[in-house]
């Protein structure tokens, strides 16, 4: 897989899940195999994911950095999933989330991964 068809597979996931509502992706390739993905999804809820991700598509995908950031649309920060290797007594180092003041073990985030991680932070309808 190349970085545009990773790309493009990231824009399917958010545009399938059925709580982002509009979608704020820029690309940026850097080589073939290799992309900066960021901008960010508009979720229900007047919530907003952040998304920064530095990926190389081959010969596997690896998300050698990634950040996908949650919060409100009046920026109040709910959490935070990322691979900042900043917590190294966490288990899953360097992958963690931060949520208030606490850091907490998460495995590898991926789109897919995050967009269900979020569903807790919506509200009830």
């Amino acid at each position: 897989m190349n970085s545009k068809e990773y790309f493009r597979q990231v824009q399917d996931a958010a545009l399938a899940a059925p709580h982002v509502i509009q979608s704020h992706l820029f690309f940026d390739e850097i080589s073939e195999n290799d992309c900066y993905i960021r901008g960010y999804l508009v979720l229900i809820g007047e919530l907003q994911l952040h998304i920064a991700e530095y990926v190389i598509t081959e010969p596997t995908v690896q998300r050698l950095k990634y950040r996908y950031h949650l919060q409100t649309t009046q920026d109040k920060f709910v959490p935070r999933w990322d691979n900042a290797p900043h917590h190294p007594e966490i288990e899953t180092h360097p992958h963690h989330w931060h949520l208030k003041k606490s850091v907490r073990s998460s495995p590898a985030m991926s789109i897919e991964r995050v967009l269900t991680a979020v569903l807790p932070f919506l509200p009830n309808k």
